[in-house]
């Protein structure tokens, strides 16, 4: 190989080698900026920061009801929060509530029958499908709907107890969703049968 090859070759590794380092060096920083913001509520909020694989969750609780939250990919590309709970002696019910603009809407699930809530504002904006159906207007009451119409373009499965709530939104949650997701776990914990039952 000639002088001028090895030459080419050495400015080319060493090329490659500055834009790698670059690279790791960006990702390192940003993943220390997304470190310090979800480390930053949970301080805020009392919850325990939680990292894997490269990525920040915050696990806390909502008076008994423990959640996981989380931010992740959606439908169609969009970054969304995704609250995660298990709800002990919830009633035996798949219902799914979302918001007729939500990105979640053209993939939803619609177990059972669609139902109507009584609350025609909310019916125009939500869909809302149940299995069995009698039981989504009592779990879809006014502290529930209220809930949901604090967050952008929600989607809401629960089944049996296990709670997913997920909205679009494609940066840390602010404080005003936070409390609306929080109080979605609370109307659905305030059905759950008693302890002792």
């Amino acid at each position: 190989m000639s002088p001028m090859a090895l030459l080419l070759n050495a400015i080319l590794a060493a090329l490659a080698g500055f834009l790698l380092g670059n690279l790791w060096y960006r990702h390192r920083r940003a993943l220390d900026r997304d470190r310090a913001r979800w480390s930053g509520l949970a301080e805020r909020r009392g919850w325990h920061l939680v990292e894997r694989a490269g990525g920040f969750a915050v696990i806390g609780n909502a008076d008994q009801v423990a959640f996981h939250l989380s931010q992740g990919a959606l439908a169609h590309g969009d970054l969304g929060v995704f609250l995660e709970a298990r709800i002990d002696r919830s009633p035996w019910v798949v219902i799914e509530v979302f918001a007729l603009s939500s990105p979640i809407a053209y993939t939803a699930r619609r177990p059972g029958d669609r139902v109507r809530t009584g609350d025609d504002a909310f019916d125009a904006r939500f869909a809302t499908h149940a299995s069995p159906p009698r039981r989504a207007a009592a779990l879809c009451d006014a502290p529930l709907r209220a809930a949901l119409e604090g967050l952008p373009r929600p989607y809401l499965m629960v089944q049996n107890g296990i709670v997913v709530l997920i909205w679009p939104w494609d940066k840390l949650p602010t404080d005003a969703q936070l409390d609306a997701a929080l109080a979605v776990l609370r109307a659905l914990a305030a059905h759950a049968a008693p302890a002792g039952n």
